[in-house]
């Protein structure tokens, strides 16, 4: 067996980075991420730890800026020329002093954040190279002895086995001096390695290269996602740790899913970079939220809404366009909403942040919406968030867009939606009586008690003074006043029905599904303005937050 099979065990590394206030050195034992949006200083910061870091001479750092151009053959040389090609940009041997100096003029001509490497071909050279002598040692030890030699196991061997455990369909083939592939059980003819697609070339580019870094040194993976699928992308770096044990990982990234599914890595979070100086720190983990929700999170450089809803529905996209100047982050139910707000505003990470919570009014009373807000969390002036698209003012718009006549269409819509509303009337006042008594209940049963009696006397006594009868004979008069009334605007703020927006379409001319649609392009066109000004006041105490 080699030397380079050898699985040392997992020993710490101290890894300095640049701070305000001079390099802060952190030990570690496993991988550490760095990740930071565009203009964070990630691949500048990369070629600081390669350049002049004090552990510059054993740093090897995979740029994101590489060529993929994969010869379909090589010449191997003499294994100590090729590995100082492909590690320093010069055959010639160098003291480990001079090394980052060689290092920077020769294999990046200066310029260490930008130049793009295409060393594929070296890479190639060293592996073969590597192989030959491998095979060489193996023939002058079977010749010396008289027993069984065991035979050595190359580094283009462990990429083979690697490579197709992470691509089980596909066989890496390696015969004599060039590499083909071919797709397992075909009777194809295998292709060469020139014709691979991005995906099995990167594969193949980042095992070789962290094989070639220097023993228990750092290695610098500038962007680890880059040309991989997210399915490959953590099994191929799971398996390129264990290959590389001895050394200490260094990912910067910007891709959230791949630094969330990245588990064990110690987080870095880059906030910004002046040119000169990086502001960072460790990213604390909470376990009121999850990692890729944290990550993406402290990223942002906008205030932050979270909404009810799922990406790609109607509702999320009309908040997304009304609330341009927020991101926007749909975390299912409102119970989700309010939950992560105040897990946030407990987080000291996240001071430095505005965060808020919009949910649908549903059947809440004005104690409960009084209390949300003060803790952030703003309620709809509608029961659903898709009655937004029901509104008066929003119909009068479409009506106008659609040449029609805005009375005439209100008219039918307010009479539709009425008459809805009187045929399950007793569903919906009985939905908004369950609710009120779960909100009292929650309100009044503090669970404080001790003993068994105690618990019991206590929930006794809640129950006792919710009086049932009382809430739903007021919210029955509540909602036979806005049917009696014709109150269109109340009728929108009590009616739970998700389904009223294409209910609708009809009475305007339009197919199931239209009148949602037709609002959303409306707002992302000319009458951008025209429909924000129309929702705004709908959206509550966050009204005056929206420009």
């Amino acid at each position: 067996m080699s030397q380079s099979t050898t699985q040392p065990e997992m020993q710490k590394h101290s890894l300095a980075l640049p701070k305000k206030m001079g390099n802060e050195v952190l030990t570690l034992s496993h991988s550490v991420l760095c990740i930071g949006a565009n203009g964070s200083g990630k691949t500048r910061l990369g070629s600081w730890i390669e350049k002049d870091s004090p552990q510059s001479a054993f740093v090897h750092r995979i740029s994101a800026q590489k060529s993929l151009q994969l010869p379909d053959s090589i010449s191997p040389t003499s294994l100590e020329k090729a590995e100082n090609n492909l590690l320093y940009g010069s055959a010639h041997s160098h003291p480990p002093e001079q090394r980052a100096f060689m290092r920077n003029g020769h294999k990046y001509q200066d310029k260490p954040s930008t130049y793009l490497q295409n060393d594929f071909e070296k890479l190639m050279q060293y592996l073969f190279s590597e192989e030959v002598q491998q095979n060489a040692n193996f023939k002058r030890l079977n010749a010396q002895s008289t027993g069984r030699v065991e035979n050595f196991v190359s580094k283009l061997d462990q990429i083979k086995k690697v490579w197709e455990e992470i691509l089980p369909h596909r066989e890496l083939i390696i015969d004599g001096l060039q590499i083909q592939t071919k797709v397992v059980g075909s009777q194809n003819s295998p292709y060469n390695a020139s014709e691979m697609s991005d995906g099995e070339r990167v594969m193949f580019y980042l095992l070789g290269q962290c094989l070639a870094a220097p023993r228990n040194g750092i290695i610098i993976v500038d962007e680890p996602e880059l040309h991989l699928h997210k399915s490959v992308q953590i099994p191929l770096w799971t398996a390129v740790e264990k290959l590389r044990s001895d050394c200490l990982f260094v990912y910067l990234t910007h891709d959230v899913d791949f630094a969330a599914a990245h588990e064990t890595a110690e987080k870095i979070w880059l906030k910004s970079f002046d040119g000169q100086v990086w502001d960072w720190e460790i990213v604390q983990k909470d376990q009121n939220l999850p990692d890729g929700l944290l990550l993406e999170l402290l990223g942002s450089r906008k205030p932050i809404v979270f909404v009810e809803g799922e990406n790609g529905s109607y509702d999320i996209t009309l908040c997304r366009e009304l609330l341009e100047d927020y991101l926007i982050i749909p975390r299912g139910s409102c119970t989700q909403v309010i939950q992560v707000v105040e897990a946030l505003k407990a987080n000291s990470q996240f001071h430095h942040l505005e965060i808020f919570g919009i949910i649908d009014r549903d059947r809440r009373v004005q104690a409960e919406i009084q209390n949300l807000e003060s803790k952030g969390i703003y309620v709809l002036g509608v029961a659903e968030v898709e009655n937004l698209f029901c509104t008066q003012e929003i119909l009068a718009l479409v009506s106008h867009q659609l040449e029609r006549n805005p009375n005439e269409d209100f008219s039918k819509v307010s009479d539709f939606i009425f008459q809805k509303l009187t045929s399950e009337l007793e569903h919906q006042i009985s939905l908004r009586v369950a609710s009120e008594i779960r909100f009292q209940f929650n309100d009044r049963f503090k669970g404080k008690s001790n003993g068994s009696q105690a618990i019991i006397d206590e929930l006794n006594n809640v129950i006792q003074n919710l009086n049932a009868e009382g809430i739903y004979a007021g919210c029955e008069q509540e909602f036979n006043h806005v049917v009696n009334s014709k109150n269109y605007r109340d009728l929108l703020k009590m009616f739970n029905r998700k389904s009223l927006p294409t209910q609708i379409s009809s009475q305007i001319g339009l197919s199931k599904n239209e009148l949602p649609d037709l609002i959303i392009r409306m707002l992302k066109g000319s009458k951008r303005v025209e429909v924000k000004t129309a929702l705004k006041s709908y959206f509550g105490g966050f009204a005056e937050k929206i420009r």
